[in-house]
């Protein structure tokens, strides 16, 4: 009976043994897996890359607003078509092959007092007013071909235009209802003319060239002080592009306003638009070759 115990009792330890080697083989080959995989993930060295060029505006847009208000929906509608319809003949008679006029979203809302200069409205005037339905849209007049001209002939050009916008009856700069004053403090742009890059290819591959080799350079100098050498580029990650609203930046629209374009460079002035790529690149490294070990 004690042997038959004894017996089982070997066969049991030497069971336990059998499997606790069978876990350290499976643990020490998953840290092993581990090692080589850190190993692979940490064998490059990634780097940022930035770089401007620029892009000499081709396009300018003028914002124009045409409305009418009348307490009858109908008055509301023939004045609003008749004060469009002398906006656009005006840019007609210019015959400007370069000037075309082009329209937005028609909205259709309630007229109300103006604010004041300190963001409010007067009492008296909520009383007194009787509401009115508005008719609204925006114009937007379009002038391409302008990176051939030179400062002094589109100053005038742009005189030409604002002078004839207004004389039809056309409102120039905010719209109906925006309080100036409260929408300048917060640093919106109000500007009357915009200048507008839409073909930049050529000059975005300028900016992406020059920085992967901005990123090159980087990680050279890294790797030569880390007494390494620096392969090929295994990945490439676009951090910024232009044409793109910038990130964690919240913007303030003005009421009704539509959402920016994009795919395209807008400038308050008169002037080449930066045109700006980021990258963050990865390069693979090698270990350094020993300039003085034999060759066979």
């Amino acid at each position: 009976m004690r042997t038959t115990r004894s017996v089982v009792t070997a066969a049991v330890l030497i069971m336990m043994i059998g499997l606790g080697l069978e876990a350290r083989d499976v643990l020490g080959q998953v840290a092993q897996t581990r090692r080589t995989q850190t190993t692979e993930n940490i064998e490059g060295i990634t780097v940022s890359g930035k770089a401007t060029a620029y892009a000499r505006p081709d396009l300018m847009e003028i914002d124009l607003q045409v409305a009418s208000a009348s307490e009858l929906t109908a008055d509301a509608i023939v004045k609003y078509r008749d004060a469009k319809a002398r906006i656009e003949e005006a840019f007609e008679n210019l015959k400007l092959d370069q000037v075309e006029v082009a329209e937005l979203g028609l909205l259709v809302d309630q007229k109300g007092p103006s604010p004041n200069q300190y963001g409010g409205i007067d009492p008296r005037a909520t009383l007194s007013a009787k509401p009115e339905v508005q008719l609204s849209r925006k114009l937007v007049v379009r002038c391409s071909a302008i990176e051939g001209r030179d400062e002094e002939e589109l100053l005038q050009l742009v005189a030409r235009l604002l002078d004839v916008a207004q004389d039809a009856g056309g409102i120039v700069g905010p719209p109906p209802g925006v309080n100036p004053y409260q929408y300048s403090s917060r640093g919106i742009d109000l500007s009357l003319v915009r200048f507008v890059v839409e073909d930049f290819d050529a000059v975005q591959e300028q900016a992406y060239e020059a920085a992967i080799a901005d990123a090159r350079a980087r990680a050279e100098r890294i790797a030569r002080l880390s007494e390494t050498e620096l392969g090929p580029i295994v990945a490439i990650q676009e951090l910024s592009r232009p044409g793109d609203p910038i990130a964690n930046v919240t913007r303030v629209v003005l009421p009704n306003e539509e959402p920016p374009r994009e795919g395209r460079l807008e400038s308050n002035r008169l002037q080449d638009v930066p045109v700006r790529v980021e990258l963050l690149v990865r390069f693979q490294l090698r270990p350094a070759e020993d300039e003085g070990a034999d060759t066979p």
